[in-house]
């Protein structure tokens, strides 16, 4: 795997990600300091540096990014900040950061970001080294069903073009790593690749964010910053959950699309830009566009070459090459699924599609002793969730329930749940859930729990 130095002065927050790059089989060497990044870089090579933003009360994040571009030219740096923002996003693409990630994140993102950054520098490699790494790049997108290879045969042509691309499919089944493959596939591949969940960004906020603003263009403006637009300028531009974009957003971004250029808030002039933009839905926008809730014009621009991402229950000749890739990343090789256990797997549902195969994969290494899977405890993970349902019934049939007071304690439960599950990621729980941000955040204040305010 990779040799990865991780600068972080949290104590605990470096002992997290250091167990998290481990399981997956990376040597990690973890520092706290830029003085101490420093003296590693000097007496080792690495492949990939991931650093904090925030220390020493100084953005010392860029100073590292500063000093792994001298140190360590070949190695792929990757940004960890808790303060993202697109200013922020700007000055670390600048400085040479390969990529960034928000903090709090989840294994599977820095995972998937540090595959990134490996492939992307075995693409700078010898053309004798890159095969031995090319079949292993976007892994999450393999399968032989025909749905899954017409899948990467159309997005394989998409890349092709600078065309817009709208993703569209359930929640879990892989719009973002599809487009992720695009922009990796394109000649923008060694430019920035921007990710904007739009249900996560708050309305006031949503124009500020994506087309930047000039200093006093409102009250809180108190100097010049550019949005996501012009910090995905000559890469790409993701944005997930379009469907989630006020009417007069979509406006403005309708604009980007036909002139090539973004106007920030309060600015008279326009800014031209460079830039792919592919977007991604779990909606039927066209019914939105009947409803009167997505604009029509906007709709064609984004559907130029449209990709349908197949639910997994539509394709389980994937499920065991895909759960032999999950195994693989979370335990770094060193666990195996046994025959029986492939053939249950196949039988499941999954209607929560490949994120939810990943979760009971997940929870099965947790738990196997020998570290091998086996039928006997997939079933047995099943027979506890089965349970935990008839015993719930039981008690509605036995008992009179007060319905709405029971379903405010199983929101309340699953919200939780999903919570603790993301590490207290607001906006990630909302996409396990399968719910927008806006619908999570009106939930948690009506449950009177943490986060309603993030």
């Amino acid at each position: 795997m990779a040799d990865i130095l991780l600068v972080e002065d949290e104590a605990n927050a470096r002992q997290i990600l250091t167990l998290g790059l481990s399981l997956q089989g990376h040597q990690v060497s973890g520092c706290g300091s830029v003085e101490e990044a420093q003296r590693l870089m000097h007496s080792q090579v690495f492949d990939v540096v991931l650093t904090d933003l925030r220390m020493d009360g100084r953005d010392a994040g860029l100073e590292v990014i500063r000093m792994g571009r001298e140190l360590q030219p070949d190695a792929r740096i990757l940004l960890l900040t808790a303060y993202a923002s697109a200013d922020t996003a700007v000055a670390a693409m600048k400085e040479g950061a390969f990529d960034y990630l928000t903090k709090p994140v989840s294994a599977e993102e820095l995972a998937a970001a540090v595959e990134r950054a490996l492939a992307d520098s075995a693409e700078a490699a010898p053309v004798e080294q890159k095969s031995e790494v090319a079949n292993g790049k976007h892994e999450m997108l393999i399968g032989v069903s025909e749905a899954m290879k017409r899948v990467r045969s159309r997005l394989g042509r998409a890349a092709l073009s600078d065309f817009t691309v709208l993703i569209s499919g359930e929640s879990g089944t892989g719009k973002e790593l599809a487009a992720r493959y695009v922009h990796a596939s394109s000649t923008r591949a060694h430019e920035a690749f921007v990710p904007v969940h739009c249900g996560a960004i708050p309305d006031g906020l949503f124009e500020s964010e994506l087309f930047g603003h000039r200093k006093g263009a409102f009250t809180g403006a108190d100097y010049d910053r550019n949005g996501l637009i012009e910090a995905a300028n000559g890469g790409t531009l993701f944005l997930d959950e379009v469907g989630e974009m006020p009417l007069a957003v979509q406006v403005k971004l309708l604009r980007v699309l036909q002139e090539r250029s973004v106007r920030r808030v309060g600015d008279d002039h326009e800014h031209a830009v460079d830039l792919r933009i592919i977007a991604a839905t779990n909606r039927d926008l066209e019914a939105e566009v009947r409803k009167g809730d997505f604009r029509e014009d906007l709709f064609f621009r984004l559907n130029v070459v449209p990709v349908h991402m197949p639910p997994l229950r539509q394709r389980s000749e994937d499920i065991p090459e895909l759960a032999k890739a999950i195994v693989r990343q979370w335990s770094g090789g060193r666990s195996r699924l046994s025959e029986s256990c492939l053939s249950r797997l196949c039988e499941l549902p999954f209607m929560g599609n490949v994120r939810e195969l990943e979760n009971l994969l997940q929870r099965m290494l947790a738990l196997s002793e020998s570290g091998d899977l086996d039928a006997a405890l997939l079933n047995e993970l099943y027979a506890v969730k089965q349970l935990e349902a008839e015993v719930s019934l039981s008690r509605l049939q036995e008992q009179k329930i007060d319905l709405d007071s029971w379903l405010e304690t199983m929101e309340r439960q699953l919200i939780e749940e999903a919570v603790s599950k993301t590490g207290g990621n607001i906006t990630r729980a909302a996409e396990e859930l399968g719910i927008s941000f806006r619908s999570m955040r009106y939930r948690l204040k009506k449950l009177g729990l943490s986060g309603a305010e993030e």
